[in-house]
């Protein structure tokens, strides 16, 4: 058996930056991954994808090793919402940073629904600011006046709005609504070793390093010699002894037969909200019958995604997107709206129609001149995309379980149960009265909007390992320590109490610094 002092599963956006913090506080972190080895920056990447047009199979994880199986409300593909490599899914996020709200804090106590979180916003609001000098945020709160209060300023100067957003908040605001700037981790100006953005246009894959990518921390990691990443591995299960305390984990080399164990004093589990449950269902045994931490059957239980609806605006003036890569207007003076009580709170996004990604996957039998491609490309300039960043209710019909389904090492892959309530049907009645609000205060002429049943997942998941203050509630507490084993740990989304209407990531990284800090001056000093 191997061993190490800290061994973390995951190598995302969570597990990076908690490797990277303990280990320049001088404690050895092994990190496990299931996908392949990612070059950064990102530039083989951008080159083989943007201009070559080539989806790399060196990138992407067989079916019998990557699969979620799902049922009920759900037609969205959750396949497609994580990229199995090293560095995770934030190697290719938006980078669109925001915090969460005093009030996404406290549902049940303000509005009767969901539950209170253990930890409140003036016990995160510190590393709020950590967080958004960790990632290299560029922002400003000037502009939004639905901003909660920090304690310390954004690292960088925000991203101006586009031609095409300086339009519409300037007709919004004639109607009483706030368009305003995004905060994002995304670099303004030089910061650090990081050069400022370039605005490559196609953002998907950051070539130089501007929009911020996991990879940038682990690497600094590996620098000191104190970090190892294993990738091509699956994690299969959690070992705990009789005494109560994990002892390691057994894990397997994607094209080995044989699994291996390697032991350690802390382990963390960072996957995401749909796989770190199943592998702590994966890992029952003669104390945990049902799983690691579930004990009182929470493991799993109470599974958000954010619903986004999106709408189209066509204009018989030409607006011109698709000029800045990353999305700089939005809209948060919905996310605690009065009637938050009947409907979850909204935040409003604007981002272009996606030509680019349009123009560069058609086929080239498409066109036969110059002028053939231009041509096609002349409806573009006249539409606006609104998408409808959406709270979800938490419900006794959205869980994971583990599928009927297996991977290649005979373990059931996780299955999605996900069936939508009235509530939610509320929220997108709601975003439908403010697409109509938007159309009407722009001018629109033409209108495109999603029905309910189209939402997407917006590639945000919540949920499945809650924390709180007891076991009988939740499957962790507020540093994310499993119930009632003191060395093992659960980071990132899955541990999240309620969606909110924010993206997570921000939340997530805030969350993973206060955990990081937990275990140095806890559980390892």
């Amino acid at each position: 058996m191997t061993q190490s002092t800290i061994a973390i599963v995951g190598s995302g956006i969570v597990g990076s930056a908690i490797a990277y913090l303990l280990t320049q506080k001088g404690y050895d972190v092994d990190i496990f991954e299931k996908g392949p080895e990612y070059p950064y920056p990102h530039r083989t990447q951008f080159e083989e994808e943007i201009a070559y047009v080539y989806d790399n199979p060196a990138y992407r994880l067989p079916p019998d090793l990557k699969d979620i199986t799902r049922s009920s409300d759900l037609k969205h593909n959750l396949n497609a919402d994580f990229y199995a490599v090293e560095g995770g899914s934030s190697t290719r996020w938006s980078a669109i940073t925001l915090r969460m709200i005093p009030s996404d804090f406290k549902t049940k106590t303000l509005y009767g629904y969901g539950e209170d979180w253990p930890i409140t916003y003036d016990d995160i609001e510190a590393y709020y600011g950590k967080a958004e000098e960790f990632l290299g945020v560029s922002g400003t709160d000037a502009d939004n006046p639905f901003a909660p209060r920090r304690s310390k300023p954004y690292p960088l100067p925000p991203f101006e709005l586009t031609y095409q957003d300086q339009i519409f908040a300037e007709k919004l605001k004639a109607k009483g609504i706030i368009l305003h700037s995004t905060p994002q981790a995304r670099t303004r100006l030089k910061y650090g070793d990081r050069p400022a953005c370039d605005n490559y246009g196609p953002c998907q894959v950051c070539p130089t390093g501007a929009r911020y990518s996991p990879n940038y921390h682990l690497q600094l990691a590996k620098k000191t010699g104190k970090c190892k990443v294993h990738a091509n591995v699956t994690v299969r299960r959690i070992i705990t002894d009789k005494s109560g305390r994990a002892t390691g984990l057994v894990y397997q080399q994607n094209n080995e037969a044989k699994q291996k164990e390697h032991g350690a004093k802390v382990i963390i589990i960072a996957a995401n909200a749909i796989e770190s449950p199943r592998l702590l269902l994966l890992s029952k045994n003669e104390q945990h019958p049902n799983g690691i931490g579930n004990n009182s059957g929470h493991v799993g239980k109470y599974l958000t995604f954010h619903h986004g609806w999106h709408g189209e605006l066509r204009y018989k003036k030409p607006t011109y997107p698709a000029r800045f890569g990353g999305w700089t207007g939005q809209s948060h003076q919905f996310l605690d709206p009065p009637t938050r009580k009947k409907h979850g709170g909204i935040k409003i996004e604007f981002p272009f129609i996606n030509a680019p990604d349009e123009f560069l996957f058609a086929s080239p039998e498409k066109w036969k001149t110059a002028a053939d491609v231009l041509a096609s490309l002349e409806d573009i300039k006249h539409w606006h995309g609104v998408r409808f960043h959406s709270e979800v209710s938490v419900g006794p019909g959205k869980y994971v379980t583990l599928s009927k389904k297996r991977d290649r090492f005979g373990d059931p892959f996780a299955h999605v149960e996900y069936k939508t309530d009235e509530r939610d049907y509320e929220t997108y009645k709601f975003a439908s009265q403010l697409f109509k609000k938007i159309a009407s205060a722009t001018d629109a002429e033409q209108t495109k909007f999603f029905q309910f049943q189209e939402f997407t997942t917006t590639a945000h998941h919540h949920g499945t390992c809650r924390m709180g203050k007891e076991s009988k509630q939740s499957v962790v507490d507020q540093y994310g320590k499993v119930h009632g084993i003191s060395n093992l740990f659960v980071a990132g989304g899955s541990t999240f109490v309620g969606s909110a209407a924010v993206n997570p990531t921000l939340t997530m990284v805030a969350l993973a610094m206060r955990t990081a800090d937990y275990i140095r001056d806890q559980v390892l000093s």
